[in-house]
């Protein structure tokens, strides 16, 4: 048995990119530039996984694989097991046990019995086992020797495939696996390839997107069985499944942090589950490039920052440079909050074109404001830049750093409790001070200043609210409310401000919209004061 310790990048793939020879040929330039000792592999790799009907292997964390191997005019064959193991930001570390067979039909038996779980019949196994889906590409191989360790670099490119289904993503991908030495010779090679690849890490293995691709091709085929079979079901259902999962897919995560854990622990567990968070939004944005998901990705970086902040005590002044590459990004993406606002204002489904009140001018003025902010392919490229990912892998550096993070400040015997109960005072204390003290300012404009302060409360609690579970999930949420009440109306505010910018660069006054703005923006900061009274008559949850 041996235990991978790997990183795994996607390469960014469409048709403006490099292609397979390109990346192999930038590879092998930056090698040779960082002047590294490397020896060379071309190998075609045909790889079948298993599973039975019911999915066991699946269900326990398993993956079985066979793989075939073409090296110039030789072929051989490997069955491979790999068990649970963890995921933290990309760096991938799991077991596995590899075996040679004779063709690509595994043999259960030849695997240690310890690896089975007790209830399992190998031999019964066997026989139930089939082949799910298959991988197939061409790996580009460089084992390379540095003073602090071994890394084999493989670049793949190639295709998913399962059977009887005409869909096949495609593996463009770059594994960077630690043979031997320190994880500083894995770092070392990846910030290489950051200089020259457009790279972003990769949280699915092959085989999870494998996985993923079976349960596509058996949900299309139960669809057209459905179909078939009742062809008369009212198209109503289908929409309120539509819906839900919309709801599911805009639900936010919860930090996985317990009382039990010690508070470097819980900065750790924090920043790791953030960074995997972070990772898969990007993903997401990839696949669907909706602004809503850029949204998210900068919530979550706004979250890692936040993180830094409360636990700064902790850090390092080197560590602390994190949280200003972290605002750089938050800046960068800062334009997210306006585009946001303008779509919802040329949304025909919008509050603001019901009311008819919108002309078509404003209409075109907005469209054409929309045109100033980044393309798609410009914010692809920003996040897979060499920078975005040298900020990733510095905090995945910090969360693999062995030696203890304690500081004179914070005691290790100091609870997560009282230390989550300070930092969440604090943050309240000062957003409530700010909204019972106005000074002199009108409304709109405390509300507008207290903005930055709310943003830091709420993320402060996303922190630790997990800690507080056992008070009651509904307690907890209705405290919340009024205040997400007041980001919600602020957002709002703001996108009436930006209304008022376009009307006043109009050459006719639009009169019936200017009082229908005052009238929506008097409303929307009378309800922001009935949303404010109520968030500060709430008691605290962590009290």
């Amino acid at each position: 048995m041996v235990t991978e310790i790997e990183l795994k990048y996607l390469l960014l793939d469409n048709e403006a990119q490099a292609t397979m020879e390109q990346v192999k040929a930038t590879i092998e330039l930056l090698l040779n530039n960082s002047e590294t000792n490397f020896s060379y592999q071309q190998k075609v790799l045909t790889n079948r996984y298993f599973d039975t009907p019911k999915l066991l292997f699946r269900q326990h964390r398993i993956a079985l694989r066979s793989r075939g191997t073409k090296f110039e005019n030789n072929e051989c064959f490997e069955q491979t097991i790999k068990t649970s193991g963890k995921v933290i930001a990309g760096l991938h570390q799991r077991p596995e046990y590899n075996i040679d067979i004779d063709n690509n039909q595994p043999i259960l038996s030849l695997f240690p019995e310890a690896i089975w779980p007790e209830e399992i019949d190998v031999n019964q196994l066997q026989q139930e086992i089939v082949e799910l889906f298959s991988t197939n590409f061409t790996r580009h191989t460089w084992l390379i020797t540095l003073a602090t360790g071994q890394v084999e670099l493989a670049f793949d490119s190639g295709t998913i495939a399962c059977k009887d289904f005409s869909q096949t993503p495609n593996i463009y991908e770059i594994e960077l696996e630690l043979v031997s030495g320190d994880t500083e010779a894995l770092f070392f090679v990846t910030q290489i390839l950051f200089s020259k690849l457009a790279l972003r890490p990769g949280q699915s293995t092959k085989a999870a997107r494998g996985y993923a691709l079976f349960h596509q091709s058996q949900s299309q085929a139960s669809m057209i069985e459905n179909k078939l079979t009742h062809l008369k079901e009212s198209p109503k259902k289908s929409a309120y499944n539509r819906k839900n999962e919309a709801v599911k897919q805009a639900t936010f995560f919860t930090m996985p942090l317990s009382k039990s854990m010690s508070i470097e622990q819980a900065l750790k567990a924090g920043i790791g589950f953030c960074l995997s968070q972070l990772q898969l939004n990007v993903d997401n944005y990839v696949a669907e490039p909706f602004l809503s998901k850029l949204g998210k990705i900068n919530e979550i970086l706004r979250l890692i920052r936040q993180g830094l902040w409360l636990f700064s005590p902790l850090l390092s002044d080197e560590d602390s440079k994190l949280r200003d590459e972290l605002s750089y990004y938050i800046r960068t993406m800062h334009w997210v909050d306006n585009a946001h606002y303008i779509q919802a204002l040329i949304n025909k489904q919008s509050t603001y074109q019901k009311e008819s009140a919108v002309t078509q001018k404003i209409i075109t003025k907005l469209e054409l404001d929309k045109k100033r902010y980044p393309c798609e392919l410009e914010v692809l490229s920003l996040l897979h830049c060499e920078r975005f990912n040298n900020l990733q892998l510095a905090l995945l550096a910090l969360l693999l750093r062995e030696e203890s993070l304690q500081s004179d400040n914070i005691t290790t015997e100091q609870k997560l409790v009282d230390f989550a109960c300070t930092e969440l005072k604090q943050s309240f204390s000062l957003l409530t001070h700010s909204l019972l003290s106005p000074e002199g300012l009108t409304s709109k404009e405390y509300y507008f200043k207290a903005h930055s302060l709310l943003t830091r409360a709420l993320l402060t609690q996303h922190w630790f609210s997990s800690l507080f579970i056992e008070q009651g999930s509904k307690l907890i949420k209705n405290f919340n409310m009024p205040w997400l009440d007041i980001k919600q109306g602020i957002s709002e505010l703001q996108s009436i401000e930006l209304l008022k910018q376009q009307l006043e660069q109009l050459p006719e006054p639009e009169h019936k919209l200017i009082d229908w703005l005052i009238t929506k923006n008097d409303n929307l900061l009378a309800a922001l004061d009935q949303s404010r009274m109520k968030g500060l008559s709430m008691k605290c949850y962590w009290c």
